[in-house]
């Protein structure tokens, strides 16, 4: 059952007029009962539609694993750019025993008789049967899954698109601990991959300058020492998928050398991310460069677009619809902003900020009454003192 306790993540405290520090909330948490691992788990969930009134979008889902490290700063860029990218519901998976649950079979190279590392697949098995219908239960999630994770994270990613491809849309692994196990899941990758259509799958690698001072690349591929083993073994990985082609697969790895291990994550995090949605904004800057556009097919094409990559059908968010109104209102296509406008309302039927536009509209082509209406209702659904201004100036007419 879900937890009462709101997760606070504290990025900072501030005093204002002489209060006493206040947190910002980013989220909340949750717990899920697993009968697969016997244990409850902690989730740190992030809901792009908390707090507001349209409550039936459905957003792609982020399953984010070492959320203790990792889930302030993935949430904190997924709001900074949404609209750039979609809304993005976060799934933080905070550990219990990090080394059971994030490594796959078998014992690494000279660390046998670890009682603590996997001996199954549990925690995947956690993830696709107790975790990921909880979710979609309970959250408004689409169906379109994103998986990340960093160093052993990473290898649980890699395991995953290896072994139960079809379980995540896309994969996010960031200088994944390859070398375990001997670098087993490399030579599984090369029987693998060719023998796989990968449709609809996308696939981003990320890589830290894991050498010693002074190294260059193609000294640390024949290095044999273990300074080196960690970006060998990931170089390794990239080899197998430059040499394999996977079918269909959409991928992209990028090497950052000035990061190490331990601080690639925040960089790669969002370039993956950028990476996966570079096909979602829509740059309203397209008309001013090409007027001849009509401006409601073109939108259209760009979300049918959109749709086909996420397997569903996804509406254009409602600031941007909102701004193109506002557009023809400002070269008096009267006709065009009112579909906009309209168009809104029929999406977010419960946002007060569409029909404040609509009124704005009314108000801008002269029919007074309905531009009261219109501000009336939004101020129904909500007190905002600009609407509240517009309506008691309209009032002040009659």
């Amino acid at each position: 059952m879900k937890s009462v306790f709101t997760l606070f993540v504290m990025l900072f405290c501030f005093l204002l007029r002489g209060q006493a520090p206040s947190a910002l909330v980013m989220g909340h948490a949750d717990t899920i009962p697993s009968k697969v691992l016997h244990e409850n788990r902690a989730l740190w969930i992030y809901n792009p539609a908390e707090g507001t009134a349209d409550q039936d979008e459905r957003f792609p889902v982020l399953f984010l694993l070492d959320a203790e490290s990792h889930f302030a700063s993935t949430v904190a860029m997924t709001r900074q750019m949404e609209g750039r990218w979609p809304g993005i519901l976060v799934v933080g998976i905070p550990n219990t025993n990090r080394t059971r649950d994030l490594t796959p079979d078998g014992n690494p190279h000279g660390r046998a008789g670890n009682d603590s590392i996997s001996r199954d697949d549990k925690f995947l098995d956690f993830v696709k049967l107790e975790l990921i219908p909880y979710i979609e239960s309970n959250y408004p999630a689409s169906s379109y899954r994103l998986f990340s994770g960093h160093s052993l994270g990473g290898l649980t990613v890699i395991y995953t698109f290896l072994n139960d491809p079809d379980l995540f849309r896309a994969y996010i692994a960031i200088d994944p601990s390859l070398w375990w196990n001997d670098g087993q899941l490399i030579e599984q990758a090369g029987d693998e991959l060719p023998k796989r259509t990968y449709d609809g799958i996308s696939l981003f690698l990320g890589r830290a300058n894991n050498m010693p001072p002074g190294m260059d690349t193609i000294a640390a591929r024949s290095d044999t020492t273990q300074y080196t083993l960690l970006y060998r073994k990931v170089s390794g990985f990239l080899n197998v998928l430059e040499k394999t082609k996977p079918r269909g697969l959409r991928w992209k790895s990028k090497f950052y050398p000035e990061e190490i291990h331990g601080t690639v994550q925040l960089n790669a995090q969002y370039d993956a991310l950028k990476f996966l949605f570079n096909f979602y904004q829509f740059r309203t800057s397209i008309f001013d460069l090409h007027p001849e556009l009509d401006m409601e097919a073109t939108l259209a094409d760009h979300f049918k677009t959109v749709s086909e990559r996420f397997g569903y059908p996804v509406s254009p968010p409602e600031s941007l619809i909102n701004n193109l109104g506002y557009t023809c209102l400002g070269i008096k296509e009267w006709e065009k902003a009112r579909t906009f406008f309209e168009q809104n309302i029929r999406n977010h039927p419960n946002s007060a900020n569409c029909f404040d536009s609509m009124g704005d509209y009314y108000q801008a082509v002269g029919d007074r009454q309905k531009a009261i209406e219109q501000y009336t209702k939004a101020l129904s659904m909500g007190d905002d003192q600009g609407t509240r201004d517009k309506l008691e100036y309209l009032k002040s007419l009659q």
